[in-house]
């Protein structure tokens, strides 16, 4: 396994099939994605994704049965004030009107007033048992999952009608919610009110409505609008929510990525300053000079058409930490442990490359073997961190030092 890449590598010689890559992966993940799953009410992970994913929603009763809120009320009012964790208290009033306030929120409501809610993102990075909860849907590449996102509501408390432009699973884990769903274009035209400091629906006329109660979970594909509101109070809802970036977007932080280490040929004078020697006078002088023009298309698709450059670019920015993500420095790893992922760590590879917390590396052999099971399992034995190479091993120490993996 070789040092960080800060530009894109050269093609590996070995290319791999996405089905052979695909094959390894499921292998080294431990995953069964063929075998029926109370938490898809009986679907296996293969079937849900054929039937159910981005296409209709699913209504699962009892897919994680005897299942614990992941934090207790005390516990939500200190993850509330915390500066560290994105939060958002939604206050419902009368006539209509909505509140909303970010936080951190050093006092919330008292627990007994009626209609408000508070949202804690990101709550997987804080706390372990969101964490577990989360890895539960990991039969979704790890590049489109997001986050956990715990909904504390009293009694009547919600958000207001809404759509989301990504997947999410609502997962009722205390007290009950009446959920009230139904497509874009069908139970609303989709307009938003402009008198709110929510997305709220103007319209909605809902096509279906469920009581979920502790255990049950409901999953709705982007574009479904939907309405819950908690009854009788301490209502608790985890929404397991995915990444589905928008092609601008996209698009602009990999072209930032692909730019900012220059030109990949090491000699010097490679990467070139604009010149235009011949440039004549001109009558015109707003005009964008043709051969500037040129010069910019052709630094553009320069960095696009390196060797695996765009790969690298990619695994990078989806590997990165959020804003609020922090790593506490550790140390190397002593011999003979096992290890693990801190659970705010991301962690991918392709064909050519495995990337953690928007660092890559190049990565062959058994080395790539190794990490990329570390990727997909988030914890690699004793056994297998002892048949790293000299390089890899240090590299896993450094990333340790870094906070970035512990003895687990």
């Amino acid at each position: 396994m070789t040092a960080k890449t800060s530009k894109a590598a050269k093609a590996p010689k070995t290319p791999s099939t996405a089905a052979t890559a695909a094959k390894a992966a499921a292998s080294a993940s431990g995953i069964d994605i063929s075998a029926p799953t109370e938490l898809l009410g009986g679907l296996s992970p293969e079937q849900f994704m054929k039937r159910h994913w981005q296409k209709q929603p699913l209504l699962v009763r009892q897919a994680l049965p005897g299942v614990q809120p992941p934090i207790d009320r005390a516990t939500v009012a200190q993850l509330a004030a915390s500066d560290e964790v994105e939060s958002r208290l939604v206050s419902q009033q009368a006539e209509g009107r909505w509140s909303m306030r970010k936080g951190p929120i050093a006092k919330l409501p008292a627990w007994s007033k009626p209609q408000w809610t508070v949202l804690l993102q990101g709550l997987d990075l804080h706390v372990p048992a969101a964490h577990d909860l989360l890895s539960r849907f990991r039969f979704v590449p790890e590049a489109r999952l997001d986050d956990l996102m715990l909904s504390y509501a009293s009694d009547g408390g919600g958000v207001g009608p809404h759509f989301d432009s990504y997947d999410v699973f609502l997962i009722q884990v205390s007290g009950r919610r009446h959920w009230h769903i139904g497509r874009r274009g069908v139970a609303t035209t989709g307009t938003l009110r402009d008198d709110v400091p929510l997305k709220v629906l103007a319209d909605f006329t809902p096509e279906q409505d469920f009581i979920l109660e502790p255990g049950d979970m409901l999953y709705l594909p982007p574009g479904w609008a939907h309405d819950g509101v908690a009854v009788g109070g301490d209502c608790m809802t985890a929404s397991v929510g995915f990444r589905s970036p928008w092609r601008a977007e996209l698009a602009n932080e990999l072209l930032v990525r692909l730019t900012d280490e220059g030109d990949e040929d090491d000699a010097p004078g490679s990467d070139r300053m604009y010149a235009d020697p011949k440039q004549p006078a001109t009558t015109a002088p707003g005009l964008i000079p043709e051969q500037l023009l040129a010069f910019a298309r052709e630094a553009v698709l320069k960095a696009v058409h390196e060797p695996l450059a765009l790969e690298r670019a990619l695994g990078e920015a989806l590997t990165e930490p959020k804003p609020l993500v922090f790593f506490e420095a550790g140390e190397a790893l002593p011999e003979g442990v096992d290890v693990r992922l801190d659970a705010r760590t991301r962690m991918m590879y392709d064909s050519a490359h495995v990337f953690i917390n928007g660092a890559a590396f190049r990565a062959g052999g058994r080395d790539a073997t190794l990490m990329r099971r570390l990727a997909d399992q988030r914890r690699l034995p004793a056994s297998d961190v002892a048949r790293l190479s000299e390089g890899a091993r240090s590299l896993l120490d450094q990333w340790a030092e870094d906070g970035w993996v512990q003895a687990d």
